[in-house]
């Protein structure tokens, strides 16, 4: 009973750190310093074994990806809004936030983000949801299960969406990915 425990606290970190990956790169331009971090020996071959293709650490590797999230998620037109509302209701700040709200206050995780129904923000907080279970000396509660429903569900449409409009392998890749 304690390894299979053991083995599920394990993959509880494990797809923490994954939705940390997603939250972000959700929620920020590729940088010279991740940049740099994914071409590390541990992540390379993580991104080989996804078949993911890393642009090098130079400007114009930099500036193609920064160019190509801004297209995704920024606009000005023809974009993928990553926030949940306007996906569920077509508007923005609907009552997703008080939901969101309300996990904050389990969790206490200190979310200071405006936009609570930003995926990069949902997806922290999972990674929060999923790292607090893992630490903890009980067996995983229904938490994690009942925050994907309410507000890490809706992502899929989203990430096959943002995939095609990716310019860039590493977006096209990495959302595709999303979708699973």
């Amino acid at each position: 009973m304690m390894n299979v425990l053991a083995d599920a606290k394990r993959e509880l970190a494990g797809r923490a750190g994954v939705y940390e990956l997603f939250a972000h790169l959700l929620l920020n331009e590729v940088d010279s310093k991740i940049l740099s971090l994914f071409h590390d020996e541990q992540w390379l071959r993580c991104w080989q074994d996804l078949e993911i293709e890393i642009p090098a650490v130079s400007e114009a590797g930099i500036e193609m990806l920064a160019v190509d999230y801004c297209r995704i998620f920024i606009g000005p037109k023809d974009f993928c809004p990553p926030y949940q509302s306007v996906w569920e209701d077509g508007h923005m700040q609907s009552d997703v936030i008080t939901s969101m709200n309300e996990y904050v206050e389990i969790v206490s995780s200190g979310a200071s983000q405006n936009i609570k129904d930003h995926a990069g923000v949902q997806f922290k907080m999972m990674s929060q949801i999923l790292q607090f279970e893992a630490a903890s000396d009980e067996p995983p509660s229904t938490l994690a299960h009942a925050f994907f429903v309410d507000h890490i569900a809706w992502t899929e449409p989203m990430f096959s969406l943002a995939s095609t409009l990716a310019e860039t392998d590493f977006y096209s890749t990495v959302l595709e990915s999303g979708k699973e």
